[in-house]
Formats: C-alpha cells, structure tokens, sequence
C-alpha cells in the first residue's frame, strides 16, 4: 500500500497516519491542494481520518471514496459511543468547523484522544490508526497565546495510540516552535516572509537552501523526514474539485472519424483491401478512445520506411510482398523535469533540466527522442540506491578488485551487496577483480537538454501502451546514478511506431518502424 501523491512520489501511509507532519505554504502555494491529496489517497486506501477544516475549503471532498463532511461538530463532540465507531470503522471526514465554538472542537478532539487510550489499553488487536489533520494550525497551537491544550497532548503521546497528526498552515511563524520541531515529515512550498522562511531553517543545512523556497512553484513543495530523504515534489492533479468550487468543465473530444467504404455508407466491420486506405487509417491519430500528447512525425518518411521495408527478392520471382496489417503504436516516454543541488563554497545553487526517458526500457533520451544516450538501464531499475552507486563504479573501473571496492565503499554490507549483482548476473568474479556482465552505458552526468524545438499534438489512439517503468523506480534510478539530483515532475507523452504485418504466399513477418527515423527498430 502506498499513498500516490506527486506525479512522481509515493510514501509508505504508516510514516503518516500515526506520526507527526506538517504541510506548509503560504497562500496560493498549493498547501490545501495538497492536503486534498493525502485525503483523497488516505480514503483510496481505507484509512481513517478527519480534517479540521476552518474555511469550508475540503467540501469537494464529500463522497469521495466515502469522505463525508460533517458542519455540526456540537452533535457529535460529546458523543463518545459515535467517536468510537469513527475510529474502529475508519471513517473519512471533513469537520467544516468554520461556525463552531473553540470549546465544541476541543471536546471533539479530547474525545478523540480518550477513545483511543482505551482502546491503546485493550491491547493492539482493538486499535485502528488514524490521523487528525488540522489546517490553519497557526490559531489551534500558535507561538503566543491559547491554543487547544490537546493537540499538544496528541502530538506528543498519540502516536501509541494510533493517533497521528498532520498541521497546516500559511504562517510557520506563528506556530508553536515546540510542536513544529516534533515533526517527524515536512511538506514546506513557496515562503517569502522572512520571518516564516526562519521558522523553518531547522529543516534545512544552511539558511541559503532555505531561501530557495521563495523561487518556488505553486504546487511544488520540499519534502524530507521519515517519508523521505531531502527531495523536491510536485503534487499530483487532484481528483476532486476544490472546496465547493464548480469543477472545470473539460472540452469535448472531437467525435472518431468515420470510414467511408462505398457509397458513403459506413461499414467498419468490413475489412480493407486497399493497402493505401489501410496506411492512412492506420497512421490517422484522430481514430481512437484514448487522448494523448505525441511527438509529432513525418508521415511520408513512415511510408517510405513502410515501403523499403519489403523484401527485395521477391520481386525477382513476379512476387511481392504484401502489407496485411498495420497498427501505429503509441509507445511511453517520460518528460522529466530534475533539479540538481550543487554545493559551492559560498550558498547553493540549483540546476533545472529537463530529460526524456522511455518509459519501457528506462533509456536516456536525447531532446527530440531520436537518438539514444544510454543503453540497457533496464537491467539496473531493481536496484537499492546503494547497489547503484556500487554498479556504477564497477561499470566506471571494469576490473576492479576488492581491495578498491572497500576503500571506496567503508560502510558494512558491501559483501552483500556484491553477492546480490552476481546473482543477478550484473557482474562477475575474475581472479579477485569484479567486471560487469551486461552493456549497460550512460551519461555520466545530466544536463539540461532544451524539448522548446520537440514538437507535441493532441490526438486519439488504440495503441497508446501503458509505461512499464514505475515512476517511484525511475525517481530512485535517477537518484542512484545521479544523487545530486532530485526528480521534481514528470509527465508522459507518446513516440509512434508503426508495426507492420507483411505476407507473402508462404510466409509471414512483423516489423516495427520508428515514426520519428524511420529505422527499422524489431522484425519478427
């Protein structure tokens, strides 16, 4: 079970539901679209919660995978026999407390709390995680002043009971230091009071990596703690509207075309002879069920590679062959937006690049998707982060002896990790001197690589293939080979090839051409 909740970021839920987080941004960094998606993933996955919801904003959570908003919490805050099954059934709610007295939330809160204890008491097999999420966490546990005394006492003793606790809020500044310093995760976004960017200088090595938040976009937030190692996220589309906005009303695709066989009557159960007719279908991206982004192709080179591609000799015996079927397959590519953090003597500075990478085999791309600049990274995708750093040195000094190997790597476990290679067959032994078994190659450092000139359209397919390179493994992969860069978004768009049946009287082939080259990539 993981929690989706960037476009390239999942976190195990049990380093959320009974621990200590804070999300912080200020307004319009994206902080309560975020929290929407932790609630939408949390009630995706059967986990309980309740957001104390102060502007109404979580309303267009309601139904949601059974999220419920609640705006009477005097009916419910003394009701300990309700609380309870809220608890032991997992509920999902919304508290809109935006009318309610202080007094009501904090008699909901402690009833929260005691329910828990008791069931803390019955022993592990009564207990349920659940969180609490609390937005605007600068008026419930501020620096100065009366707060709510429980959720001080949740934060600090609830995680054995089960209880987690998740604070929101615009003004870091203004919260309880000693709570904010407890907290185990950190979503921080864009902060440009200096007061606020101070407030969380504990979560950062220097005061320049904290400035940094101020060049931050909506939506992308710093992430560190038990959920993850120091890194940058951009946050995921959400699945429901915002608060009791309208949802944006998408514009229709256009309808599929229709095919005219004869008379301008439409038959599509009929099959095709005509091989002209049968191209240009099969290369029309306007016929499908499924929109797409796709890098545009020259449709008079795949015809040319279409034809180049028939066998010559049969055409010495009066026979040729024939095109029987034709498929445009609409093949994954990763856009992936990364940021390098490199260290300099005075400050930080950050590195944006944008990289392609097939969504299949993990390759490394050029700008426009011709051209390929690594090979075989697919073997390398399974890879603990410290399993990549050992390959990469042993691909970088093929031969190297132990010896070496131990000197480079002190820490224990580099036994373990060499056995587990040789098991997968990435390397091998030759008298005392390790040399890789596969030809895996890449660049040995990334750059930026302007797509402005990679020309994209909108269409339709059949044959767009799902990516097979999970996103959280590509974002470890990068990690590993690279580990001062961050994978920070990502999105798909699609490189057409065409696959081809060509028969003959006695025999048959599949070839598949490369829409952007017109290279020959498989025949079978």
């Amino acid at each position: 079970m993981e929690l989706h909740v960037g476009e390239s970021f999942w976190i195990d839920p049990g380093y959320i539901v009974t621990e200590r987080s804070a999300v912080i941004g200020q307004s319009g960094s994206g902080k309560s679209y975020l929290v929407s998606v932790i609630c939408e993933e949390l009630a995706a996955n059967g986990l309980g919660f309740v957001v104390v919801d102060t502007e109404g904003e979580y309303a267009g959570l309601s139904g949601h995978n059974g999220i419920v908003v609640i705006d009477d919490v005097d009916r419910i805050a003394t009701d300990e026999e309700c609380i309870k099954r809220i608890i032991e059934e997992s509920h999902k709610i919304v508290l809109d407390v935006s009318e309610a007295d202080p007094k009501a939330v904090n008699a909901f809160l402690e009833g929260i709390y005691r329910v828990a204890t008791e069931l803390f008491r019955q022993g592990l097999h009564k207990q349920n995680p659940f969180l609490i999420i609390v937005e605007e966490a600068d008026i419930f546990i501020p620096q100065r002043g009366r707060g709510l005394d429980i959720l001080q006492v949740i934060s600090r003793r609830g995680r054995k009971r089960g209880l987690g606790v998740l604070f929101a809020t615009q003004r870091p500044a203004l919260v309880n230091k000693n709570v904010l310093s407890q907290c185990n995760n950190v979503f921080i976004g864009k902060l440009t009071l200096k007061n606020d960017i101070d407030s969380v200088r504990i979560f950062f090595s220097s005061l320049d990596d904290a400035r940094q938040l101020t060049a931050l976009e909506p939506g992308n937030f710093y992430v560190q703690g038990a959920i993850s190692d120091p890194t940058f996220v951009k946050v995921r589309q959400k699945q429901t509207p915002h608060g009791g906005m309208t949802p944006t009303i998408r514009s229709q695709v256009d309808s599929e075309s229709e095919l005219l066989v004869k008379d301008g009557v439409r038959a599509p159960g009929v099959a095709i002879k005509s091989e002209k007719l049968r191209m240009r279908l099969a290369l029309d991206v306007a016929e499908g069920t499924k929109t797409i982004r796709y890098i545009l192709f020259d449709e008079a080179k795949v015809v040319d590679a279409l034809n180049n591609n028939r066998r010559k000799q049969f055409k010495f015996f009066g026979k040729s062959e024939r095109v029987d079927d034709l498929k445009l397959l609409m093949l994954p590519i990763f856009i992936v937006s990364i940021r390098e953090i490199k260290k300099r003597l005075i400050g930080t500075r950050f590195n944006d690049y944008t990289v392609l990478i097939d969504a299949i085999t993990a390759d490394i791309l050029s700008a426009n998707g011709l051209r390929r600049r690594s090979r075989n990274l697919s073997y390398l995708m399974d890879l603990s982060s410290r399993q990549l750093k050992l390959m990469d040195f042993i691909l970088n000094n093929k031969g190297v002896d132990y010896a070496k190997l131990h000197e480079t790597f002190p820490e224990r476990g580099i036994k373990s990790r060499l056995k587990k290679l040789e098991e997968r067959h990435l390397i091998s032994v030759n008298d005392g001197s390790y040399f890789p078994l596969q030809d895996i190659s890449y660049p040995k450092a990334l750059f930026s690589q302007s797509t402005e000139g990679l020309a994209l359209k909108e269409g339709r397919s059949e044959h767009a293939i799902p990516p097979r390179l999970p996103r959280q493994k590509l974002r470890e992969l990068i990690k590993g080979l690279y580990p001062s860069c961050d994978v920070v978004g990502m999105s798909i768009v699609y490189s057409p090839v065409l696959e081809a049946l060509y028969t003959s009287e006695d025999s048959h082939r599949r070839v598949r051409i490369d829409g952007l080259t017109g290279k020959t990539l498989r025949t079978a």
